[in-house]
C-alpha cells in the first residue's frame, strides 16, 4: 500500500500525469507533490513562459527502485521517466528528495 499526498484537492492535469507515472514507473511506498509554482511566477525566467501554474514542483519519493543508486542516479531516473512534462510541457523545475524504503526507517 503507498501514500500519495497532493499539494492541493484539486490538483491541475500536468500534476496528475507526474503522480500517474511516478506511481507507475517507480511503486512508491510514499510519494508527496507540492505545486510550487505561484512561488515562481514573478521570475524573469518565467517571463512569457506558457505554463505559469504547473511549472514547478517539489517531489518526495520513496521506492525500491532506487536501491543501490546514488542520489544522481535517482534524480536521472525521474527526470527520464518526465521526460515530456520537462521538455513539452513546461515544467521548469522539480525539487526532489528520493529515498529507499530502507533509508527512511533509519
Amino acid at each position: 500500500m503507498s501514500t500519495i499526498i497532493k499539494s492541493s484537492e484539486t490538483p491541475g492535469p500536468i500534476e496528475e500525469t507526474i503522480v500517474e507515472k511516478l506511481t507507475t514507473n517507480f511503486k512508491p511506498t510514499y510519494l508527496k507533490i507540492a505545486n510550487d509554482s505561484h512561488k515562481h511566477s514573478h521570475h524573469a525566467g518565467m517571463r512569457g513562459a506558457s505554463n505559469v501554474v504547473e511549472s514547478h514542483f517539489r517531489i518526495e519519493i520513496v521506492s525500491n527502485e532506487f536501491e543501490g543508486k546514488n542520489m544522481p542516479s535517482r534524480h536521472r531516473l525521474v527526470y527520464s521517466v518526465l521526460d515530456d512534462e520537462l521538455k513539452n510541457q513546461g515544467v521548469h523545475a522539480l525539487q526532489m528528495k528520493t529515498k529507499t524504503p530502507g533509508e527512511v526507517s533509519k
